[in-house]
């Protein structure tokens, strides 16, 4: 069995570098981050730490004593006594060496320490599905809990059954679903960098002349107080502000616009950049996969008339570490700069058709939701026994949502979720299988209100 707590080479040169800058002063906080964590996961490092500083600190005292002998000016030292002050003054150097680590470790890990207190910028106050943090230096962490304090950094949702809320300290919160990726800071005013996927936000008002800032590829957005919805891809930026003002800036030009409550715009170089009034809630929805692969997650495959197989997207595994499960999935976004908001009803349907290439136990079908101000409501679905679908043959399931049922793998924080999918607005449709990769595909999906029969 491998010993993990064992250093490599680069590590244990790594560890002899930050040794050397923290015995001269040297040492920024990131890399003191990094030294921490290094002596948290290797005893050697501890000891390595201890045997570098009684060097470094004796040879210092000897130097030091050695000068006294050789001057003409002082008197001979006994070595004797030489080494016992060396000793001494080595002993209390590397004890304070030691509890200054202990110190930091203190700070940087205590949640209740109030120094912590003072540096965190927000916390988590509900999460789901793998996400990743990454702190100053590189820091890098799976492992987050609702109400972990982070003092800015880079928060990422790893698959699409991710989420998370961010609070900030003033009562600002940051939703985001799906696979995402988000840098926040506030050194006294607030910047976000949307690098990947989306957002929805509830801002408080904001000190004056400084403003929340949202960066993504091909805009700026200037945020006093409302809440909004982000959106940002590698060409385009969709906006949609739901209470309150927005501000946006083009990229491309330097063109603004203040985009007030119930309008939306998308900033692109290449198109147009003028604000529409937020459409009505609709009920139908269809896929675009003949379009391309645009606002998929998967393998999207263009069809083969030859074969009578129209456009689609097979699933692609994702194994969560912490528990590794692997999951086969694939989704489609339906909340969009594209689409109006779409609502389920009563009496709304799923209309999913596809294929699986070989046996699977289980088939999820689900949709992801949000409530009309942009919170997230939930991940509600459904499964069918594998034997509802034939290898090899093409499949069509037509699902009554009001079946729907929320994720288990939410019940944790259920008490902040809808009750069911009825009212709310549609961000994504999925499937997948669990355990086996069963080789899924979908070749269409459809949503809309069937005729209620009396």
């Amino acid at each position: 069995m491998n010993d993990k707590s064992k250093m490599e080479d680069s590590e244990q040169q790594r560890l002899d570098y930050l040794i050397s800058l923290q015995l001269d002063d040297e040492l920024c906080e990131s890399e003191i981050e990094e030294l921490v964590e290094l002596l948290n996961l290797h005893p050697e490092a501890r000891r390595r730490l201890v045997a570098n500083s009684l060097f470094d600190v004796q040879l210092a005292d000897i130097l030091r004593n050695g000068d006294q002998e050789v001057s003409q000016d002082k008197p001979r030292v006994n070595r004797g006594r030489v080494f016992a002050g060396s000793l001494s003054s080595v002993l209390l150097a590397v004890a304070a060496l030691v509890l200054s680590f202990l110190a930091i470790q203190w700070v940087l890990e205590s949640q209740n320490s109030g120094e912590r207190r003072e540096r965190y910028i927000a916390k988590i106050t509900g999460m789901s599905g793998p996400l990743q943090w990454i702190g100053d230096g590189g820091f890098v962490t799976n492992k987050l809990t609702v109400g972990a304090e982070l003092p800015g950094g880079t928060i990422e949702g790893q698959s699409p059954e991710s989420w998370f809320e961010l609070m900030f300290k003033d009562g600002s919160r940051v939703v985001i679903a799906g696979q995402s990726r988000l840098v926040f800071s506030d050194l006294g005013q607030k910047e976000l960098h949307l690098i990947e996927g989306g957002f929805a936000a509830s801002v408080e008002p904001q000190p004056a002349g400084k403003p929340m800032l949202v960066y993504t590829r091909t805009a700026v957005l200037e945020v006093l107080g409302t809440e909004f919805e982000v959106e940002s891809e590698l060409a385009s930026t969709f906006l949609n502000v739901t209470e309150g003002k927005v501000r946006v800036k083009r990229l491309s030009d330097g063109r603004s616009l203040d985009v007030p409550a119930k309008h939306r715009v998308t900033a692109a170089a290449d198109q147009s950049f003028e604000l529409e009034a937020t459409p009505e809630m609709v009920s139908f929805w269809k896929d675009r996969l003949a379009l391309g692969p645009k606002g998929v997650y998967g393998d999207w495959r263009p069809g083969d008339a030859s074969e009578g197989r129209r456009p689609a997207v097979k699933s692609i595994p994702h194994t969560i570490k912490e528990t590794g499960k692997t999951i086969y999935c694939t989704s489609l976004r339906v909340f969009g700069g594209e689409s109006p908001p779409v609502v389920l009803h009563r009496d709304s349907q799923l209309v999913v058709e596809g294929r699986i290439a070989e046996k699977t136990e289980l088939l999820f079908i689900g949709v992801t939701l949000q409530h009309p101000n942009g919170d997230f409501a939930g991940r509600f679905q459904i499964h069918l026994p594998g034997e509802s679908v034939n290898v090899n043959e093409k499949f069509e399931l037509a699902l009554d949502v009001k079946d729907f049922k929320l994720d288990p793998s939410l019940r944790e924080i259920r008490h902040k979720l809808a009750d069911s999918p009825l009212g709310l607005i549609v961000t994504d449709i999925w499937c997948h299988t669990l355990w086996d990769s069963a080789g899924l595909e979908l070749e269409g999906v459809e949503l809309y209100e069937a005729a209620s029969v009396d």
